[in-house]
Formats: structure tokens, C-alpha cells, sequence
């Protein structure tokens, strides 16, 4: 009795007490079948890693209409498109659609917003006039049937184009050249200036409305020095900047001393005047008596 195995875990084999026309082939069974899950899993997760939400984050002017947009990467249709705000604690259902039901507004988002691409693989929302509230990240969220939801995040920046100021003023010791810029988010500015002496002051406001006021000032020691000369703020912004000129002319110098011998000078007209009028009207009082 003998026992032949060619290979390993394969090949034929006789069986106890049998000749050679018994020969049997051992099949691989169970490594063929852990190759097969192994396979049939990576596939799985090949196909399911394959889908996927496609968005663009937006920035928009305050106050003016601003969409967010969501594309499924598959040639499947999703049962339902839900919209979510994120918050800190969970997310914010803000609007559905589907073809059962079609479009289902939440009423803390009614007349604000509404979906203005009805589709379930291609869909976009759209507020009709941003406010500081609509700023922040939102979710969709694909009801795919069998795979469960698959969503994807866009988010909304909300902006002011700034709004400048640049004027001077001449003073008996000093000059001070002041830039103010108000915007969202919150501009930076830096100046052009020739000259020594020259110090600056920059200091921020924020307003209800969202938007932050930034003042630089520069206090020159030698005004006299900057006449004729030209300055220059610039106000970085959003990745731009603007240069925003002004050349210096003379003006007036406000000399203290100089405004006190002013005041004096007429103040003694007015005495004099009075004091005139008084003599000249006694006068002509006394030639009436006599």
C-alpha cells in the first residue's frame, strides 16, 4: 500500500489499495476560495471608492446671490438629495428633494434659499441675498439605494469690497497722513513714503454689520519736508492690492502762537471800535444839550 502526492496541496494520488487507473486529482478548493473573497472584496471597495461627490467652495459679495453646487461621479441615481448646514452640534436639514416628493423647503429656510438644479446626481442651491448667517459649510447628501448615503461638503465665504479714505493734515509740528480702509474680511494696510521721522499708528474696529474699519496714521516731524511729495497707501485685500495716491500740497500750518496774536489783534479792533462809537455818540450828545 503506497501513497503518491506530486506537488503540494495538488496533483493525483492513489488511493489505499487501489491501482493506478484509481488515480485522483486533489483540487485546490480552499485557496481557491480565499483567492476569490480576497478578489471579489477589493473589487467591492475599487467600486464603491470610485463614487464620489464633487464641489466647489464660492465667495460672494454680502448681500447678492451666491449657489453651492454638488455633482455624484456615478451613472446611478441617488433616491434623495438632502441639503445640510453644518453646525457645531449636528447639522441642519435644510432642504430635500425627490421625485416623490420634489422640493421641501425647511421653514427656517423658506424665502432664503431654494434649489435651483433639481436633480439626483446634479444638484445646486441658491441664496437669494446672502446674509452674515449664510456664511459657513454645507453638506449634500446622496440617498443611494443599496450604498447608503454619500455626501459632499462646500463651503460659503461672504465678502465687502473695501471702501478707503486717505487725507492729511498740516499742524505747526507735525503732519499726520491717515488711510482708513472698511471691508470683510479684515484688510491690511501698508504706505509709500519718502522721508525720515516718520512714525505709525494702526489701530481695528469691527462693526455689527461683519465688516472691520483698519486706521493707519503717519505722524511726519517735518511736515515741511512732504510738500509737493507724493504718498501712497496700500490696501492688501483678498490677495490684492490697490494703491490709493495723494500728493502732498502746502496747505495751512495751524500755528498756536500765531492763532493767539490773531485772536488778540481782533479782539482790540472790537474794543476800539467800541470804545470810538461810545466817544462819537456822547459827543453828539453833548452838542444836542448845548
Amino acid at each position: 500500500m503506497r501513497t503518491m502526492i506530486v506537488g503540494r496541496q495538488q496533483g493525483p494520488f492513489v488511493l489505499p489499495g487501489a491501482g493506478m487507473d484509481s488515480l485522483v486529482f486533489r483540487r485546490p478548493f480552499c485557496q481557491l476560495s480565499t483567492y476569490s473573497l480576497i478578489w471579489g472584496m477589493a473589487a467591492v471597495v475599487l467600486c464603491t471608492a470610485q463614487v464620489e461627490v464633487v464641489t466647489q467652495d464660492e465667495r460672494e459679495l454680502l448681500n447678492t446671490p451666491a449657489s453651492l453646487r454638488c455633482s455624484l461621479q456615478t451613472s446611478q441615481e441617488a433616491l434623495i438629495v438632502t441639503w445640510q448646514k453644518k453646525k457645531a452640534v449636528s447639522p441642519e436639514n435644510m432642504i430635500t428633494y425627490s421625485k416623490n416628493h420634489g422640493v421641501v423647503v425647511q421653514p427656517a429656510y423658506k424665502d432664503r434659499v431654494n434649489i435651483t438644479e433639481l436633480g439626483l446626481r446634479n444638484s445646486a442651491i441658491t441664496f437669494w441675498n446672502t446674509t452674515l448667517e449664510d456664511e459657513g459649510c454645507y453638506m449634500c447628501l446622496f440617498n443611494m439605494f443599496g450604498s447608503g448615503k454619500i455626501s459632499g461638503t462646500a463651503c460659503l465665504t461672504l465678502y465687502v469690497q473695501p471702501i478707503v479714505f486717505l487725507y492729511y493734515n498740516f499742524f505747526e509740528d507735525h503732519l499726520n497722513i491717515t488711510c482708513s480702509a472698511t471691508a470683510r474680511p479684515a484688510p491690511m494696510i501698508a504706505w509709500k513714503v519718502a522721508g525720515s521721522g516718520i512714525e505709525n499708528s494702526t489701530e481695528s474696529l469691527s462693526h455689527p454689520n461683519g465688516t472691520t474699519s483698519v486706521t493707519s496714521i503717519l505722524r511726519v516731524k517735518d511736515p515741511k519736508s512732504q510738500v509737493g511729495k507724493e504718498v501712497i497707501c496700500q490696501v492688501l485685500h483678498l490677495g490684492t492690492v490697490t494703491n490709493y495716491k495723494e500728493t502732498l500740497s502746502k496747505g495751512f500750518w495751524f500755528s498756536v502762537p500765531l492763532l493767539l496774536s490773531i485772536v488778540s489783534l481782533i479782539i482790540l479792533l472790537v474794543l476800539i471800535s467800541i470804545l470810538l462809537y461810545w466817544k462819537r455818540h456822547r459827543n453828539q450828545d453833548r452838542g444836542k444839550l448845548s
